[in-house]
């Protein structure tokens, strides 16, 4: 009987891992025998000392850094369970031999549902008319006067799967739509009826700005006070990205001075946000608590694929969802 390949999960928020265990059951055989242990800690001696017991690991929210992949030499294989991954050095990684992969697709409508949703509910006005209404008032001129659909203008950060399905629904609806992505040509865009657009233009153009960029050391603060200043008054910006993509501080001090009109935000730059953080008390901002991605069919899609991700590698594949591919000609 071969050695079983080894995979732990490093940390996750599930109720069990019955998913997991499914998958690892159909696809271990005796001639490739596979091995699932959970950690379920995010501290960094622990992470090493099952790394280093593991051929692959898989992470929700633990941070795999340099100091961890170069103490584990014999990792091969980091799986996510999601889009983002700032949380693993994936260049420390591609140094050490070791793959980096994510799941890239498992949300897409969820996440461009829930950012149109977002949209539509600030330029409708609907959390201002309910809270107004159950105050007791009956006065649709108590707010700004709504735009109509194919008047306003939507900026998207960034043209990636999920702001490119979300341009879509937008369109039907009537909106215009501008689009940033230094990665995606002028044609690409206007093929999909999506005007391409600078930071600035999206800035101060847009009556609605939907944040879709991955956070990467680029993109830390890429919406700053200067980019907040060059909003309207009337604008309001939505978040399903990263929090840290805003400066949250900035962003705070336009809300208290009334400088844009409102933000609708599923991310922020601390996770899970304080009880006492001033966000919480901003009539103005609407929070979601990272929920943008959940569904009942992504609920199973980001863990199955996560695993799949190992069972391919295991099997002696490349895993579907590789990030680092340029491992591939290094090894």
């Amino acid at each position: 009987m071969s050695e079983a390949f080894k995979i732990t999960i490093i940390d996750h928020e599930w109720e069990n891992t019955k998913i997991e265990e499914d998958l690892i059951d159909l696809y271990s055989t005796a001639e490739n025998p596979i091995k699932l242990s959970v950690l379920q800690s995010q501290n960094k001696s622990e992470i090493i000392q099952a790394a280093k017991e593991s051929d692959a690991i898989i992470i929700m929210y633990a941070n795999i850094d340099r100091e961890i992949l170069e103490a584990v030499p014999n990792l091969k294989l980091v799986s996510r369970y999601g889009i983002g991954i700032n949380m693993v050095d994936v260049d420390a990684a591609t140094e050490c031999n070791t793959m980096v992969a994510n799941v890239n697709d498992y949300c897409v409508d969820e996440v461009s549902d829930h950012a149109l949703a977002s949209i539509m509910a600030a330029a409708r006005r609907l959390v201002q008319y309910n809270n107004l209404t159950r105050n007791g008032d009956w006065d649709f001129k108590q707010v700004p006067i709504p735009l109509r659909a194919n008047k306003a203008i939507i900026g998207l950060l960034g043209y990636g799967k999920i702001p490119k399905r979300l341009a879509e629904k937008l369109k039907a609806i009537g909106y215009q739509v501008y689009a940033y992505d230094p990665f995606v040509d002028k044609d690409t865009m206007s093929g999909d009826g999506v005007i391409k657009a600078s930071i600035e233009e999206i800035m101060k153009e847009s009556d609605f700005i939907s944040v879709h960029v991955p956070l990467i050391k680029d993109t830390y603060h890429l919406i700053g006070k200067k980019e907040i200043e060059m909003m309207k008054s009337s604008a309001y910006i939505v978040n399903t990205a990263r929090g840290p993509i805003i400066d949250e501080n900035a962003l705070v001090e336009a809300l208290q001075e009334n400088k844009i009109a409102g933000a609708f935000l599923d991310v922020t730059e601390e996770e899970p946000l304080p009880s006492e953080h001033i966000l919480r008390s901003l009539e103005q901002v609407v929070l979601t608590p990272h929920s943008a991605w959940y569904s009942v069919d992504a609920f199973r899609e980001i863990r199955e694929k996560a695993i799949m991700n190992v069972i391919e590698y295991s099997q002696g594949k490349i895993p579907s969802y590789l990030i680092n591919k340029d491992i591939l000609v290094s090894s």
